[in-house]
């Protein structure tokens, strides 16, 4: 359990007045301590208030000043494409424990704007310099802000999408873009049960209030993809836990959103257990028919962590059945061009494990930026070259390579001990030897008198 230091008093999060003490440094603007170094000064932590609890967060930066199995740990950004874009494109207010921000697509129809498949940014443009958040980056902001990025072996099968809805809703608080606050403007579905079907479809409603206003209103629909299929005229996609709301596509849109986000359908084709993710700008029209203007496609496991291909599945599924602690990297606007931490091993002792999936087609400068990537951020680091050779040896966790060194420790003494027995048989040895000679030397002298 992690305990934090609040002005010479040490609390952990099971303390029965938890809530309190959070509260009271909430209102003194108190920045707790985190303990979770053994050695030197913690880096400290900062209240914030989040649909009605209260939680400690760190502050802008200092994840990885934190121990790598501390809860607050977060990899370097430079290992992801959040270091392109925090700072510009997502900008933190202490102040007003806010977050802004910055996306490159709209929330309302213009004449220069034009509906479209969200771009999976593959070019360095000024739309990609993390000035603003593609419809990708801001998908992957808000997983990793629910924390859906990182896994311990305690939460096999405690991801449902109750739980996943929850954090990705505590993700959007708190954050603000163009003027409003996110929550006003995204829609999660909620769990869909047939016994409560009429309540679920007025909250459902209410939160799609924003489209009511004008038909040039848009919305943020972040969801689970049920199926895309033909409709009497162009296309649909239905979203899980939306079964009334049939999402239309014309023809054009259909046609896009098959080719850039053919690699994603694949796998979700051939992964059984995976889910497809989306996010999409939505309308209303004037006839209460709602249709997607853009959308984005991303694959995420069965435990909803978010992958990019067939090989970082298999190597996620091996963290998985080998009972790993890691925190999954995400591109944001980063181009497949650079490289990028697929996994960060968080249970590997006092430095991390970076962990990168290099493409069987990368040439000899994606693996010269790795080599200057693990320079700035001093973790250890392992490669598997995909497609080219099987999946390396895993890193050996703290304890394994702990149990080895004294294992290697023991078998050296027992070396030691069997090389003394050497040495004591042989002077032994040696001892009855030359005590056996000297009978024959005496009996010789005493005939010889």
């Amino acid at each position: 359990m992690s305990k934090y230091l609040f002005v010479g008093h040490v609390y952990s999060p099971d303390h029965e007045s938890w809530q309190r003490i959070l509260q009271k440094g909430y209102t003194t603007r108190l920045r707790p301590v985190c303990l979770c170094l053994v050695q030197g000064e913690g880096p400290e932590l900062y209240i914030a208030l989040t649909r009605g609890q209260y939680l400690l967060k760190r502050l802008p930066y200092s994840g990885p000043l934190h121990a790598p199995q501390c809860e607050h740990y977060e990899p370097p950004p430079e290992l992801s494409g959040l270091g392109q874009v925090s700072g510009s494109a997502i900008r933190e207010e202490l102040e007003t424990q806010t977050t802004m921000l910055s996306l490159d697509f709209a929330l309302n129809k213009g004449r220069s704007r034009q509906s479209g498949v969200a771009s999976e940014v593959e070019h360095e443009s000024v739309r990609s310099d993390g000035t603003k958040l593609t419809m990708r980056g801001l998908l992957h902001f808000l997983m990793d802000e629910a924390g859906l990025t990182r896994w311990t072996p305690a939460m096999t099968g405690r991801r449902s999408w109750y739980v996943v809805r929850r954090e990705l809703l505590r993700g959007a608080s708190s954050k603000m873009t163009k003027g409003q606050p996110l929550p006003a403007l995204i829609h999660i579905p909620e769990s869909f049960v047939l016994d409560r079907a009429d309540e679920i479809r007025q909250r459902q409603r209410e939160s799609l209030a924003r489209l009511l206003e004008s038909t040039s209103a848009r919305m943020i629909l972040l969801g689970e993809v049920k199926a895309i299929e033909d409709a009497r005229y162009g296309k649909c996609l239905i979203v899980k836990h939306m079964p009334d709301a049939k999402l239309m596509m014309t023809d054009d849109l259909h046609k896009h959103l098959v080719s850039r986000f053919a690699h994603q359908l694949q796998l979700w084709s051939q992964i059984e257990m995976s889910h497809l993710m989306m996010l999409s700008t939505i309308s209303r029209s004037a006839q209460g028919v709602m249709s997607i203007e853009a959308v984005c496609l991303m694959n995420v496991t069965e435990h909803w962590i978010p992958f990019e291909s067939l090989f970082e599945w298999e190597l996620l599924d091996a963290l998985h059945r080998e009972q790993r602690r890691f925190t999954k990297g995400l591109r944001y606007n980063l181009p497949s061009t650079k490289p990028l931490a697929c996994t960060v091993l968080q249970d590997t002792g006092e430095a991390s494990t970076a962990m990168f999936v290099v493409p069987q087609d990368a040439e000899g400068e994606y693996d010269a930026a790795i080599d200057v990537l693990m320079q700035q951020s001093n973790l250890l680091a392992w490669k598997w070259r995909a497609g080219a050779e099987s999946i390396p040896k895993l890193p050996m966790t703290w304890t394994e390579s702990q149990a080895q060194q004294q294992q290697q420790v023991s078998q050296g003494d027992d070396q030691a001990r069997d090389a003394q027995l050497h040495q004591d048989l042989a002077a032994h040895e040696l001892i009855e030897h030359e005590s056996s000679h000297e009978p024959s030397e005496q009996k010789k002298v005493f005939e010889q008198s």
